[in-house]
C-alpha cells in the first residue's frame, strides 16, 4: 500500500473518530435518558448524599462526567479547528493537554490525508483533475534572475501543437515579494488554497529558501502558475528599487531587532533603526529612549527596507547546448590540453587565466532545496572498501584543523570548509578512523617490539587482510616466530592478531622508529568484507590492464590513499599522466606530472643508491629501517603511470628491467596501467573488468576494485588543501535570536564598535561611567606581564560603558536563576553538557530493555542546538544520514517519542519540553524549550562578564567553571555510528570550532588578569581548563610558561616551551607562528641569563 493511501486511510479513520464523539456521543447519553433536565438544589443534592445508593448516584455521576468529557473535546476541536484555519497556535489552557493532544493528532490527520492524499490518490483515476505541471521557464528563467546569471530554457510543448518556425510568448510568471512575518506555509494557504502546498514553492526557489524553510523580506518567490490573487510579472530580471524607510507598526511581541531582521533581512541593523527613531515621541506621548522597551501600537520607521521591484525584460538569448558530458580519460597517446580558463576545481595549471562563466545544465531536473544536496555523501571512494581512505583522509584533516587552531589568533575562528565542500567533510566523519588507527598501531607496535630485541628481523610481508575483528600479514617466506600477541599459522607465512588483542605499542616512541611498511596501499574487498593491502615495494612492479575507466580511478584511489597514511614516512608518489585534480592533495608527498622521463630518471637514482646503501651497509631495506641503519637511503617512491602514455619508452623499460632483475625490496615501485609491450620486466599482472572485478592471480583473490573517480577526488582534494590554509577569519555574529545574542558573537564576545589602535586609559572610577574593560590596566602592562599581545588585549576586553552593560544585562535577567537551576540536581529542567563528554539529565527515563542513551543524547544534542526548531525531514535526514529514504520511516517519530518522555514536562505549565510538532502553527517543527545548556550558559556569562568590565572577571571564572572536558567528546561507540554527530559539520555554524575557540579566549583572559595581578597560580589554573578542553592551542601553553616564570620555576616553563615546539615539529623558535614566536622572542630578552 503507498504512502498516499495510508494517509487517506488515517484520515477518514480520524474523521470518523471526530463525528463519533461529537455527535455519537450526545445522541448516545440522550437515548439513555443521561440529559439533565434542571439543576438540583442544594436540598435535593444533600438527600442523594445521606439517603443509600441505589444506583440513581453512580449513574448522575457517570453522565455528568461524560457530558463534561463530551464538551471539553468538542471545545478543543473548534478551537484546533480555528487555529488551523488562522494559523496561529492554539491557546494552551492548563489541565486540558488531555483532550487537546488527541484532537490535535486527529485534526492534523484529517488534513493532511483529504488535502494530500487525493492529489496522488485521485492521479491514477480516469478524468481526475491533475494540477498543471512546473513550467521549465519559471525553473530555469526566473530563479537564476534572482541568484545568478540568467539563463534560457525551451518551453516544454507537444510536438504536434507547435511548427517548426512557430514561436510562443514566454509563459508569464506569478512572483510575489516577501513581506514582514510571511512564511511559506501561510502563502501557500493564502495564493494556492493549501498550505500543505508549500514544498512546490521551495521548489521554484531554491536559492532563495533559506535552512528550515526560511524566507527574507524583500525576496521574490515565484509561485506555481495556479496560485491566485497575485499578479504574474514577465519573466525577466528583477531589478530591486532603491531602498526605502518602511513604517512599522509595533506588535505584541516585537523587539527592535526582530523587527530590523524582518524587515532588512538582518537583525544587525537595529542599531540603525535605533538611530532613526531615538528620542521619537509616539502617539500617546512615551518618548522611544531605550532601545530594549518598544510597545504595542508604537510606529517605527526602519531605514534599509526593500522597495517595490521591477521587472526588466531580458535580451534575447540563444538556447544554450546541450551539456557535455563528463570528461573521462580516453586511450589516446596523449591528453588534449585544456583550453585555458577551463580548468575545474582542483586542477593544475601552469598559467593564470580569467574565470569563464559557469556552464549551467538547462534540463529540466528537480532543484534540491539548499542544505539537502550537501547532506549526499560520496559513494564511491568511502564506500565499503573505501573506509582507509576515508580514515587516513580524516586523519589529515584534523591534523590540519590542529594546526588551523595553533596559529589561529585571539578573538577569531579557524577557517571552515566551503559550502560546496562540506558534504566531503561529513562524509569523512561519519566513516570514522577506528581501522586506520588499528592498523597504524598494529604495524608500529611490530616494529617497536622486534627493535627492543638483540637481531630483531621484520617479516617480509607482501599483503595485508583486514577484517573487523581480525589482522593477518601475509608472507613471503615462513617466519615461524612472532611477538606476542601476534599469532603464526601452522606454514608461518601468516600473522594476526584480533582487534582486542593488547598493543605494546607507545606513542612517546613513534618518532623513534620508522614505519616498517610505508608502502602499503589497499587494493579492493571481498565479498565477505576482507579489506586487502598490497606492499607495493615487495611487489616491486606491477601491470594494471583491462577497463580503461576502472584502472584509472583505481590508480587514483591509490594516490589518494598513499598521499595521507599515517603508516608511512618520507614517502613520495608521482602520478604520471592522471591525477590534476589531486595536484593540491598533499604537495608535500605527492606530485602530478605529464613528463614521464624525470620521475622515471629519479626512480632509477634512487634505486642505484638503495642497492650501494645495501651493500656498503650489509643489510636490506626492512632491516635497516628497524634499526636506524641509514635509514634515510631506504624513503620509498612510488610511481603511478597512467593509460594514455607513449609505448616503449626506453628509460621506463629498463627501470623495469633493473627492477625485475633486483631480487629484495629497494624502496621502489612502480604500477603502470596498459598491457603489451608495457608488461614487459613486470612482475605482478593485474585485471579490472569494466564491472570492477580486481583479479590478483599471484595471491590468487578477487576483489572489488578500490575506485576514486575524478568527481570525487577533486572535492576531497580541495577540502583538504583548503585545511591547510592557517589564515583564520572572524567570529561569526551569534545565531540564535535571544535577547541576550544581540549584543554577542558566535562565541559569546561582547561585539561594540571597533577603537582604533591607540592604547585606551586607565580605568578611573567605575561610579562615574568612564570606560572600562574587563582588562583595565594599559595594554603594554599586560604585554610585559603576562604571555599575550596588544592585539589580544583589544580583541578579548573591549572597552564598555554604563549603557552597554545596562543592556547587556537587562538582556539576560534569568541568567543567575538558570546558572542556579543548573547547579541544581533536584531542578526540573532538562539539562545538556557540551562542554565535556555529551550528557542529558532529565527527569523523565528511556526504554528499559533499549535504552540507547548514547543514541538519544545526540537527538537531544541536535535539537537543543537548533533554538528556531527543525522540520521532521531535516531532523531525520541529519540523525541518518546515510539512510536517503529515511523520511517518513516509523523510527522518526519513535525517537521523537522517546526523547519527548525522557525529558519530562514543565511541573508549571505542564507542557512537555519536547512539544508535538502536529499542530498547525507547529508546522511540523521540533524545538525543545526551557532546556539548559552549559555553552549557551559558558556564552551568556562571557558576554555579560566582558559587559560589566572590570567587575566581569568573576562571571569569566564562572564560564570557565562549567567546562568539564573537550567540547563534544563523544564515546567511541557514537563515533562513525548512524548520525555520528556528522550534522556538525554546516556553513557559518562550527559549533564545535567556536566552543573550542570560545574556551581558550576565557582562560587566556582570565589568565591574563590574574598575572597582572600576581596571582600566577590563578593564571596556572585557567590555563589548564583549555588543556583540559583538549586545546590544541599556543595560548594556554604560552600562559602557563608565564605563569611557571613569574613564580620562578624555570624549568617547569622551558617543558612547556619545548612542548609547543614539538607540536609545531620546530626547532628554533623562527619556525612558530608569527604571535607565538614574538611571545618567546620578549621571554628570551626579559630573561637574557636563563
Amino acid at each position: 500500500m503507498t504512502t498516499s493511501a495510508v494517509r487517506l486511510l488515517k484520515a477518514v479513520g480520524a474523521l470518523i473518530l471526530l463525528v463519533l464523539v461529537i455527535v455519537i456521543v450526545p445522541v448516545l447519553l440522550t437515548a439513555l435518558h443521561l440529559v439533565p433536565h434542571e439543576l438540583p438544589s442544594l436540598e435535593q443534592v444533600g438527600d442523594v448524599l445521606t439517603s443509600p445508593d441505589d444506583g440513581q448516584l453512580l449513574q448522575v455521576v457517570l453522565g455528568a462526567g461524560a457530558w463534561v468529557c463530551w464538551a471539553l473535546f468538542t471545545a478543543s476541536t473548534v478551537a484546533e479547528v480555528v487555529a488551523l484555519t488562522r494559523a496561529r497556535p492554539v491557546a494552551a489552557l492548563p489541565g486540558l493537554r488531555v483532550f487537546h493532544q488527541p484532537v490535535a493528532a486527529l485534526v492534523a490527520a484529517v488534513v493532511v490525508g483529504l488535502t494530500v492524499a487525493p492529489t496522488t490518490v485521485g492521479a491514477s483515476s480516469e478524468g481526475a483533475t491533475v494540477r498543471p505541471p512546473l513550467p521549465a521557464a519559471a525553473v530555469f528563467d526566473a530563479v537564476p534572475a534572482l541568484a545568478g546569471p540568467t539563463v534560457s530554457a525551451p518551453a516544454i510543448h507537444p510536438v504536434s501543437d507547435i511548427s517548426a518556425h512557430e514561436e510562443l510568448p514566454p509563459t508569464p510568471l506569478t512572483t510575489y515579494e516577501v513581506r514582514r512575518r510571511d512564511t511559506l506555509w501561510a502563502l501557500a494557504e493564502r495564493y494556492l488554497g493549501d498550505p500543505l502546498r508549500y514544498p512546490e514553492i521551495v521548489q521554484l526557489n531554491p536559492a532563495n529558501v533559506g535552512p528550515d524553510n526560511k524566507i527574507a523580506p524583500g525576496t521574490v518567490l515565484v509561485l506555481p502558475p495556479d496560485a491566485s490573487g497575485v499578479a504574474p510579472a514577465d519573466a525577466g530580471v528583477v531589478t530591486p528599487a532603491p531602498t526605502v524607510t518602511e513604517e512599522i507598526t509595533v506588535e505584541s511581541g516585537d523587539t527592535l531587532w526582530g523587527i530590523s531582521e524582518d524587515v532588512t533581512g538582518d537583525g544587525q541593523n537595529w542599531r540603525t533603526a535605533w538611530e532613526a527613531n531615538r528620542g521619537r515621541t509616539e502617539p500617546a506621548g512615551e518618548v522611544f529612549s531605550d532601545p530594549d522597551l518598544i510597545q504595542p501600537g508604537w510606529t517605527l520607521s526602519i531605514p534599509g527596507a526593500k522597495g517595490e521591484t521591477t521587472a526588466e525584460a531580458p535580451a534575447p538569448q540563444p538556447t544554450p547546448p546541450e551539456p557535455a558530458p563528463v570528461p573521462q580519460p580516453a586511450p589516446t597517446p596523449q591528453p588534449t590540453p585544456a583550453p585555458a580558463g577551463s580548468a575545474g576545481p582542483g586542477t593544475a595549471s601552469p598559467q593564470t587565466s580569467e574565470p569563464t562563466a559557469p556552464r549551467v545544465d538547462p534540463s529540466p531536473a528537480p532543484a534540491e532545496a539548499p542544505g539537502d544536496a550537501d547532506s549526499v555523501l560520496p559513494a564511491t571512494a568511502f564506500a565499503g572498501g573505501g573506509v582507509l581512505l576515508a580514515g587516513v583522509s580524516l586523519m589529515a584533516l584534523l591534523r590540519y584543523r590542529r594546526r588551523q587552531f595553533r596559529h589561529r589568533r585571539p578573538g577569531r575562528l579557524i577557517s571552515s570548509t566551503p559550502p560546496e565542500l562540506l558534504h566531503v567533510e561529513r562524509a569523512l566523519q561519519s566513516a570514522g578512523s577506528a581501522d586506520v588507527t588499528w592498523l597504524d598501531h598494529a604495524l608500529r607496535s611490530l616494529a617497536q617490539e622486534l627493535a627492543s630485541v638483540d637481531g630483531g628481523r621484520l617479516p617480509d610481508v607482501v599483503a595485508v587482510c583486514m577484517t573487523d575483528d581480525v589482522l593477518t600479514l601475509v608472507l613471503t617466506s615462513p617466519a615461524p616466530r612472532a611477538p606476542e600477541p601476534w599469532t603464526v599459522d601452522a606454514a608461518g607465512t601468516r600473522w594476526s592478531i584480533r582487534r582486542g588483542d593488547p598493543l605494546r605499542y607507545d606513542e612517546r616512541l613513534r618518532t623513534h622508529y620508522f614505519a616498517p611498511f610505508p608502502t602499503l596501499a589497499s587494493v579492493g574487498i571481498t565479498a565477505e568484507g576482507e579489506h586487502w593491502l598490497l606492499d607495493l615495494e615487495r611487489v616491486v612492479s606491477a601491470s594494471l590492464t583491462g577497463d580503461a575507466d576502472r584502472v584509472l580511478d583505481f590508480l587514483r584511489f591509490l594516490a589518494a590513499e598513499l598521499a595521507h597514511n599515517t603508516w608511512s614516512e618520507m614517502l613520495r608518489v608521482t602520478a604520471v599522466g592522471f591525477g590534476a585534480e589531486l595536484a593540491e592533495i598533499n604537495p608535500d608527498r605527492f606530485t602530478y606530472t605529464q613528463d614521464i622521463d624525470k620521475p622515471v630518471a629519479a626512480l632509477a637514482r634512487r634505486l642505484e643508491s638503495a642497492t650501494e646503501a645495501m651493500r656498503v651497509a650489509e643489510t636490506d631495506v626492512l632491516t635497516g629501517r628497524l634499526h636506524d641503519i641509514a635509514a634515510d637511503a631506504w624513503a620509498p617512491h612510488v610511481l603511478l603511470i597512467g593509460p594514455h602514455l607513449p609505448r616503449g619508452d626506453p628509460a621506463l623499460e629498463e627501470l623495469l628491467t633493473a627492477l625485475d632483475r633486483h631480487p629484495l625490496r629497494s624502496g621502489v615501485a612502480v604500477v603502470l596501467a596498459g598491457g603489451g609491450d608495457r608488461t614487459a620486466g613486470v612482475r605482478w599482472e593485474l585485471t579490472i573488468d569494466d564491472a570492477g572485478l580486481l583479479r590478483v592471480p599471484a595471491l590468487g583473490l578477487e576483489l572489488r576494485a578500490q575506485q576514486l573517480p575524478a568527481e570525487e577526488a577533486a572535492p576531497l582534494a580541495q577540502m583538504l588543501a583548503m585545511a591547510a590554509v592557517t589564515e583564520d577569519r572572524p567570529v561569526p555574529p551569534a545565531h540564535g535570536e535571544q535577547a541576550w545574542e544581540r549584543d554577542a558573537d558566535g562565541c559569546g564576545g561582547l561585539q561594540v564598535e571597533a577603537r582604533n589602535d591607540e592604547p585606551w586609559p586607565r580605568l578611573a572610577d567605575p561610579l562615574t561611567g568612564t570606560i572600562d574593560s574587563v582588562l583595565p590596566l594599559p595594554e603594554q602592562t599586560y604585554v610585559d606581564i603576562a604571555a599575550t599581545t596588544q592585539r589580544d588585549v583589544r580583541a578579548l576586553a573591549p572597552v564598555t560603558d554604563d549603557t552597554v552593560r545596562n543592556r547587556v544585562e537587562r538582556a539576560d535577567p534569568g541568567l543567575d536563576r538558570d546558572l542556579a537551576d543548573w547547579d541544581d540536581p533536584s531542578s526540573p529542567r532538562p539539562k545538556l553538557t557540551l562542554l565535556g563528554p555529551v550528557q542529558v539529565c532529565a527527569q523523565g527515563s528511556l526504554p528499559e530493555r533499549n535504552p540507547r542513551r548514547q543514541f538519544y543524547t545526540e537527538v537531544v544534542a541536535y535539537l537543543a542546538t537548533r533554538p528556531g526548531g527543525v522540520t521532521s525531514e531535516r531532523y531525520a535526514t541529519a540523525i541518518w544520514p546515510d539512510e536517503p529514504d529515511v523520511v517518513g520511516k516509523t523510527k522518526v517519530r519513535q525517537s521523537i517519542s522517546v526523547v519527548r518522555a525522557w525529558l519530562g514536562a514543565d511541573p508549571v505549565t505542564g507542557a512537555d519540553y519536547l512539544p508535538s510538532g502536529l499542530t498547525a502553527a507547529a508546522a511540523g517543527r521540533y524545538r525543545i524549550d526551557g532546556i539548559l545548556i552549559d555553552a549557551d550558559l559558558f556564552r551568556r556569562l562571557r558576554v555579560r562578564g566582558q559587559a560589566r568590565g572590570s567587575a566581569g572577571v568573576a562571571d569569566l571564572r564562572a564560564a570557565l567553571g562549567l567546562v568539564t572536558g573537550r567540547p563534544f567528546d563523544l564515546p567511541s561507540l557514537r563515533q562513525g555510528a548512524a548520525g555520528g554527530y556528522s550534522w556538525l559539520v554546516e556553513e557559518n555554524a562550527r559549533l564545535d570550532h567556536e566552543y573550542a575557540a570560545m574556551i581558550v579566549d576565557v582562560a587566556h583572559t582570565v589568565a591574563t588578569h590574574h598575572l597582572a595581578a600576581g596571582e600566577p597560580e590563578l593564571a596556572a589554573a585557567a590555563a589548564q581548563v583549555a588543556l583540559q578542553a583538549g586545546s590544541f592551542e599556543d595560548a594556554p601553553l604560552l600562559d602557563l610558561v608565564a605563569a611557571c616564570d613569574a613564580q620562578g620555576d624555570r624549568a617547569e616553563a622551558d617543558a612547556y616551551v619545548a612542548r609547543i615546539l614539538a607540536n609545531h615539529d620546530a626547532e628554533v623558535e623562527e619556525d612558530l607562528p608569527p604571535r607565538t614566536a614574538d611571545i618567546l622572542f620578549r621571554r628570551q630578552r626579559a630573561n637574557p641569563t636563563g
